[in-house]
């Protein structure tokens, strides 16, 4: 049986600066995906070529999430001028965006993986129990 999931009629808006605000096309940076359940929040955030230990992260009670970080890519010194480019440029980004509701800001996880996926499992308020690890299958 095939699962299909339909786009939400409320999607999050989604604050970029920086590089990620300069991106014309290309792959989907900031590009977000938000899952809730009774205790919590999963969000998924796209940020290929984000670099893992050069950002910072934050959330807020009232849902807000903050990322800040730096996309790094380099280009060969072989290759003069780019003919087309369409991913990002590099340097510092910020996103921002609100979950649809409070959280407990002191219970989440985050992860950024390799392929450039950043991960957050959040409770909400009056939920004590240490959020799941996601699965990366």
């Amino acid at each position: 049986m095939e699962e299909h999931i339909s786009p939400s009629h409320s999607n999050p808006t989604v604050d970029a600066a920086g590089s990620a605000k300069e991106q014309s096309s290309g792959p989907a940076f900031g590009g977000v995906d938000i899952g809730e359940s009774e205790g919590g929040y999963f969000l998924r955030v796209a940020m290929p070529g984000a670099i893992r230990d050069e950002g910072s992260f934050s959330i807020n009670k009232d849902g807000t999430v903050e990322i800040q970080g730096v996309i790094r890519y380099e280009i060969p010194s072989q290759v003069p001028k780019m003919k087309v480019q369409q991913l990002y440029p590099p340097g510092p980004f910020a996103l921002s965006l609100k979950l649809p509701g409070r959280v407990d800001p002191r219970m989440f996880t985050c992860k950024l993986r390799y392929d450039g996926i950043f991960e957050v499992v959040v409770m909400k308020p009056g939920y004590s129990d240490t959020p799941a690890q996601p699965s990366y299958q």
